[in-house]
Parts: C-alpha cells; structure tokens; sequence
C-alpha cells in the first residue's frame, strides 16, 4: 500500500516552482534545422482543446499525442490535472502549433504522433525539462537525446513533479497497474454471472 502523501505543501512548493523562469528558453536554430529536415512532415495545429498532460485536439479535429514524453494520467490526482495546466500554459485552446512528424506518424488509436513546436519551443521538451512529464521512448526517436538530457537536468534541479513527488509511479507503471495508487483491473464475470446476463 502506498504510504499517504501530505499534499497540501507539496502542492503549495510546486505551485511556486511554476511560477519561475522556464527551464529552457528558445532555441530558433534548432528550430530551422529542424524544419528544413522534416518540412514534408510539418502540420499547422490549432489547439481546440486538451486532453491531459501530453495530448490534444486540434481545430480540425485532429488528435495529437506528444512523442518522447508521457505526462501523469488525469486519475493521478494532483498530479495529471497539474501536468494538463502547465501544458495549457504553453498550448490552451486557440494556439497555432507547427507539429513535427517521425518515422511513425500516427499510433493504433488513429492520433497524430508528433513534436509540437510554439514558435522556436519544442513544447514536448519544455514539459519534461521543467519536470511536468517523464521520457517515454517507442520507435521515433529523433529527438531522445534531447529529450533525455531534459530529464536528467529537471531531476537533477527538482523541477516541478520532480521536487515532491519524484514520478514515484511513472505513468506508463499506473497504466499497466503496476503501483499501489493506480485503478485495480476490472474483475472478470464469473462463468455464473456471464450465463445470467446472457439470458437477460
């Protein structure tokens, strides 16, 4: 059983932390480079509404998942809506984002894979480097690296979850049920109940 968690200070000290100069500032030339090195994978989004801490909807209905990052899930209270905030700061309803494709351009639930850019940041990058997501890395890669030296950065000076919390459950652990927070997995029917029900 997970021990029970005093969050009203660590709420109140993240809060603060949010409040601060980001951890990157941006970056136009790797920005230009990355443009002309994927310009036939580049997509204008504009943002209609959130989903959580690393995926949206853009005006054209378009879903979008982040690459390279995977913010805490929304039932990880507080700390999927706090994520979800601090991405709104950067992408709220109504931002134009250009979209950078990898090799895999969408998952099997149809999103749209991408890295998104606010002018010269790279948004998926600002959210780990400032400790609102951790790397989650599949086959598209371009930016890992990058990625990956956020990470290890926001860990090292106790950026936003990193302060408190620490990503004692990572959310692709809270997914698979591997933490003592996370949901059970629904039970199944008993052969019993499933006969019961198929006479109903």
């Amino acid at each position: 059983m997970m021990p029970r968690i005093p969050y009203g200070p660590m709420l109140l000290a993240l809060t603060i932390a949010a409040c601060g100069e980001p951890a990157i500032q941006s970056d136009t030339a790797t920005a230009q480079t990355s443009a002309v090195r994927s310009t036939a994978g580049n997509i204008t989004c504009v943002v209609k509404k959130l989903a959580d801490g690393d995926s949206f909807t853009c005006a054209d209905g378009r879903k979008v998942r982040l690459l390279l990052m995977d913010a805490p899930e929304l039932h990880q209270t507080p700390w999927g809506l706090m994520a979800k905030r601090q991405l709104e700061s950067l992408a709220g309803p109504g931002t134009t984002l250009r979209l950078e494709l990898d090799r895999n351009p969408t998952d099997r639930y149809g999103r749209t894979l991408a890295y998104a850019w606010a002018d010269s940041v790279m948004i998926n990058e600002w959210m780990v480097a400032n400790g609102w997501a951790v790397v989650l890395s599949y086959e598209n890669v371009r930016h890992l690296d990058r990625l990956q030296r956020a990470e290890r950065a926001a860990q090292a000076g106790k950026k936003g979850f990193w302060q408190a919390w620490a990503f004692r459950c990572r959310p692709v652990d809270y997914r698979a049920h591997r933490c003592g927070d996370a949901p059970a997995p629904e039970k199944r029917k008993s052969r019993r109940a499933r006969g019961a029900a198929g006479t109903s």
